[in-house]
Order: structure tokens, then sequence, then C-alpha cells
């Protein structure tokens, strides 16, 4: 191992450390010593700071000492509640808190060097570079996009906003109205160069597009809703300018695409089956590269998991369900993307990991998350080739960027 990569690893080390074990998964702010910062260990095991354990607390009682003493406690990440009482520092994270600060800790000095010109070869995992959302902005996302040319992030999941959209840097913008008819969405998709949303709705079985009026106020309004569909589940765009988009049918088990009329989203020209007969098909992604459509079938009966790929006119190139020679698929299969390289990425929520099973061609099972995630049920992969996962067991979104290339600047 060179001299150089031999620094980087306790760097990259401590790193990990600033940003999954010393941050608040509530709020984002370092623990510290701080009466507001110190590390709260709540009855579940979980540990938030001081601050975010009383704004997490439930008063009941009139008077006030009464109020305190039934204060409940609910964890935001189990939902295991438990009294106020039982709350107490957590030692160990303070004193790791404060040694690292003593030592010069902190994020930009645990932040590793960036690699020499024309560094080695070798194959780099990507490096956790920012985490946004956290409990109270996002609540229990289930589908995740990204625009191309914003950086914009659209997020459906549970609570008053259902459709959750943040500027690259992570600040909420203005979502549909309350009024708009979206009951249980399960997957997002863009169009248009980012000017529509396409939402996959279990609540009706219905495909929404939503796009923005100057008198709407800045806010995406309701401009179709298509329905007919059995359970639509997993969205992808198959086309650069979004027009094109592919989209399963988990009751039915097929793989459709659809053609949208931009750039306004007036209707729906054409809706065609690519491919039938599959077992309850849900996550869905497309190769930039060769235009290849992989989608994740969940078999039934049993937790299993089977990746079928397809060109682009909807013929079978190949299947990957771990009972033949090629690379095994992880039980608990839960996103997919494909980068730029064409190489194909699958979450493993069961793990908390991301692999990669390498491209159409060459088949190739390498895990590069295997740390920093708790249940990730989304991916995407961004043009500046950085990777984002959707996290719902901590309700964030994370960035991850390459080693050979400079930290992407959010915000």
């Amino acid at each position: 191992m060179c001299s150089a990569e031999a620094e980087r690893q306790p760097l990259s080390l401590l790193r990990d450390i600033e940003l999954n074990v010393l941050e608040c998964k509530v709020c984002f702010e370092r623990f510290g010593s701080s009466p507001a910062r110190r590390p709260c260990a709540l009855p579940c095991g979980h540990a938030v700071c001081r601050h975010c354990a009383s704004a997490l607390c439930r008063r009941r009682g009139q008077q006030a000492q009464e109020a305190a003493a039934a204060a409940q406690l609910e964890c935001p990440f189990c939902r295991r509640s438990g009294p106020l009482s039982q709350a107490a520092d957590c030692l160990p994270l303070l004193q790791l808190a404060e040694l690292l600060s003593g030592a010069g800790g902190g994020p930009s000095a645990a932040a590793p060097p960036p690699p020499p010109a024309g560094g080695g070869g070798g194959d780099r995992r990507p490096e956790l570079s920012a985490i946004f959302g956290g409990w109270g902005r996002l609540l229990n996302p289930r589908g995740l996009a990204v625009c191309g040319r914003s950086g914009a992030v659209a997020v459906v999941q549970d609570g008053e906003q259902p459709l959750g959209l943040f500027e690259r840097g992570g600040r909420p913008l203005p979502g549909p109205g309350r009024e708009q008819p979206l009951r249980y969405p399960l997957d997002v998709a863009l169009a248009g160069g980012g000017q529509l949303l396409l939402v996959t709705d279990a609540g009706d079985s219905s495909l929404k597009v939503f796009g923005w009026r100057a008198a709407a106020g800045g806010r995406p309004e309701l401009q179709l809703s298509h329905g007919g569909f059995g359970l639509p589940w997993g969205l992808a765009s198959a086309s650069a300018d979004g027009a094109v988009l592919l989209l399963t049918d988990w009751a039915r088990g097929s793989l459709l695409r659809l053609t949208l009329r931009l750039p306004d989203g007036g209707a729906l020209l054409r809706r065609e089956s690519l491919s039938e007969r599959l077992c309850r098909p849900r996550e869905v992604a497309v190769c930039p590269l060769h235009g290849s459509i992989h989608v994740v079938e969940h078999l039934a009966p049993g937790p299993g998991r089977r990746l079928s790929t397809f060109d682009s006119r909807g013929q079978l190139l190949r299947r990957m369900d771990g009972l033949g020679p090629g690379p095994s698929l992880p039980a608990g299969l839960s996103a997919i993307a494909v980068d730029s390289q064409g190489n194909v990425l699958l979450a493993d929520g069961d793990r908390g990991a991301v692999l990669c099973v390498g491209t159409v061609d060459k088949a190739d099972r390498r895990t590069i998350i295997e740390s920093g995630l708790v249940r990730p049920v989304a991916l995407a992969c961004t043009g500046d080739g950085s990777l984002i996962v959707l996290d719902a067991g901590d309700h964030t979104w994370k960035v991850y960027t390459s080693p050979q290339q400079e930290p992407t600047v959010l915000g």
C-alpha cells in the first residue's frame, strides 16, 4: 500500500465518525458539551442532542410539574416511546466528541485531502460528502428523483407534504398544495427538463403529472391523472427530454412505456406494454448509454429478488436471480440505478449497503458502500458523478462522491 493511501485511511475514518456518529440525526448538528448539544440516550438506546430530545417530548397534564413528570419521548427512528426521566447523557459519545475536538477534529480536519494529481489507479469507493433531510423534514421517504439541470431533489413520502421538493443544497421548495390529491405515492420521476413531476399513486392506482404555472405562485399543480393501472409502482425516465418513461405495474406484472406530450404534459400520447408476466415488478432503471432497462422482480413466495434486463424494445437480455453462474442478488434488494458507465447499482435495505453488479456485458459484484446507511430505499446517479441515496431508516438523503473528483459544493 502506498504511503499516501495509508495516510488517507485514518483521515477517512475520522470523517466517517464525524458524519455518522457524532451528529444528531434529527438536526444534523454536531454533539458537544454545551447544554443543548449534549448527546442524550433515549430509552430505546438511540441518541439525539438534548435540544431535539426536548422537542420530541409529548407533555401531558395541566400543571408544569405534572407535565414534566408525564413527559414522553418518542424515538424518531424506531418510534418507541418512553418517559423523559429515563433519558440520560450518552457519556461515551460525549467523551468521543470532546476527544476529537481536543485533537483538532471536526469536519475540516477529518476531511481527506484530495488525491494526488494523476493519482494511482484501483477501485475507489464513493465517500459520503453531505446529508440532508432528517426527522421533521422527511417522513418515511420512498421514492427519489434528481433534476439533471438544477440538481433539485424530489422525494415522495408520508405526512402532510407527500411530494417534497428541495434545492440542491437541501432548502425546501414550495410543493403541491394540500388540496392536491396524492394519497399514497410510491415513486417519482422528472420530465421536460424538470418542468414536470410524475408520481405513481397507490392510493387510487394512478399516475399523476404535476407542472408549474405562473398563476400557481411557484407551486406545482396537478395537470393530469391517468388511471387504468393495477398497482403502478416504479418510474424511470427513458429519454433525454423526459418525454418517454418506464412504469412497472406490480399487480399486473407488466413493464409499460409511456409517452408524454411536452412541454405542458397535456396528455399521454401512447401507452405501450414492453413485457408481461413479470413477478411483482417494482424498481426500474434505464442505462443512459445503451437504453437497456433493468427491472427488479419480487419473487413469490419468499423474499427472493430477480433482476431482469431488457433492451429498449422489450426483448429480454438476461436475468439474475442468484441461482445461475452470475452474481447473487441480495434478498433485501430495495433500489436500483445505473451510472454513466452503465454499471448497475443495487441497494440492500436489509444490510444498509449499496452494491455494483457490473454492466450488461460484464457482471462483477462488489460492495461500494457498506457503512453509514440504515435502510436505503432509492438511488439516483447525477450528471457530475455523484450518487444520491434515499435512506428511510433515518429519513435523509445522502450524497456520495468519488474520491477522484473534487467534492461537490452543495447549496
